[in-house]
């Protein structure tokens, strides 16, 4: 089982918990009028894996409102544990995340084009620097659309560079892509992109088919693109592959030599431009016009470290670190779906310097 039932009234907790021990059910209900109450904006507040009703998950969508302390207070439930947590329900996590700030700031930012008070400080010095940048008080009208929701796939190409897609542009400018909230002026189009908390991803890709469980299994990966790719990272076929067949005797820590040319051009085309980075951070909002000088600072890097076995040296994985002027990556080649320990994706999560 797996924390993938996602209730959204109360109705549906009472059919599903029906069976359960009748202090469980209360307080699962209780806690979620709360957290609806409380958060309104967000659809699906908890989580619950069904067979195991002594720890109940909170959408990380609130974590950085509200604590765990606070809720367990709030709300008077003491037949279970919660913790933060976005449950295993495909992209709802993500979706999650986005559920709560998106709206926030869009209301936020209606409500300084009317001419009325906006009380988040964070939220306030953000929406003054998008004024400063694009001027917007100068425009006759402005339409706020939120559409984080629509999640555009950028799968990964190999040809003629490992580069990330752009369904919705052209080259590095992915602004209608990556957009969570659209602003629309008469002058101009400002593309948003919102995102929350210390570690954020910039792209999540499927590698399934070209490096696939027969070629590691066997440690010849012979598909060309597979092969690009090992090549690109410059990873080692039989480290890699004694990581996914549970032959790795030893965490291998090993500072790479990379093609610094396209790795920048992997990294330039997973960031892009052409938008507005709004990251919520504890205790302050991140304000970030993405162009194309912001960009080259920030895809420029020069060496890489791979971890075989991850940090721990112990995981069925293949962690990349590297760094540029701006940020400080995280690469990873993992099974993220629990198919059969053999890697699905290649995840870039950043951190800023």
């Amino acid at each position: 089982m797996a924390y993938d039932f996602f209730p959204e009234n109360e109705s549906q907790i009472i059919d599903k918990l029906k069976r359960a021990p009748a202090d469980k059910t209360g307080d699962v209900i209780a806690l979620f009028k709360y957290l609806k109450k409380a958060f309104p904006a967000v659809k699906a507040p908890i989580n619950l894996d069904l067979a195991k009703l002594s720890m109940v998950n909170v959408t990380r969508g609130i974590e950085q409102d509200t604590s765990v302390s606070d809720i367990k207070r709030n709300s008077g439930i003491k037949a279970f544990n919660i913790k933060f947590g976005n449950g295993s329900s495909g992209n709802r996590g993500k979706n999650n995340r986005g559920n709560l700030f998106e709206p926030q700031f869009a209301d936020a930012l209606l409500k300084w084009w009317n001419g009325e008070q906006v009380n988040d400080s964070a939220m306030l010095a953000a929406i003054e620097d998008l004024d400063k940048t694009y001027d917007l008080g100068s425009e006759s009208s402005m339409k706020i659309d939120v559409v984080g929701g629509e999640n555009t796939k950028r799968p990964l190409s190999y040809t003629p560079k490992i580069e990330i897609t752009n369904p919705k542009g052209s080259g590095t400018d992915i602004g209608a892509a990556v957009t969570d909230i659209t602003l629309t002026t008469p002058n101009k189009t400002i593309y948003l992109s919102l995102k929350l908390g210390t570690t954020v991803t910039f792209f999540n890709v499927g590698v399934r088919t070209v490096l696939t469980p027969d070629e590691i299994k066997a440690y010849n990966i012979t598909n060309p693109d597979g092969i690009k790719l090992m090549k690109l990272f410059g990873l080692d076929e039989k480290l890699f592959c004694d990581v996914f067949n549970d032959q790795l005797k030893s965490g291998q820590r090993v500072n790479a030599r990379i093609d610094r040319s396209a790795m920048s051009h992997l990294l330039k085309t997973g960031i892009g431009e052409g938008y507005h980075i709004i990251h919520k951070l504890s205790g302050k909002i991140l304000s970030k016009k993405m162009d194309a000088a912001a960009l080259n600072k920030a895809s420029s890097v020069t060496s890489a470290t791979i971890f075989y076995g991850g940090k721990t040296g112990t995981g069925k994985r293949v962690d990349i670190e590297m760094e540029s002027q701006t940020y400080k990556f995280k690469l990873n080649l993992r099974d993220t779906q629990g198919k059969d320990g053999y890697p699905t994706r290649l995840m870039c999560d950043f951190s800023y310097k």
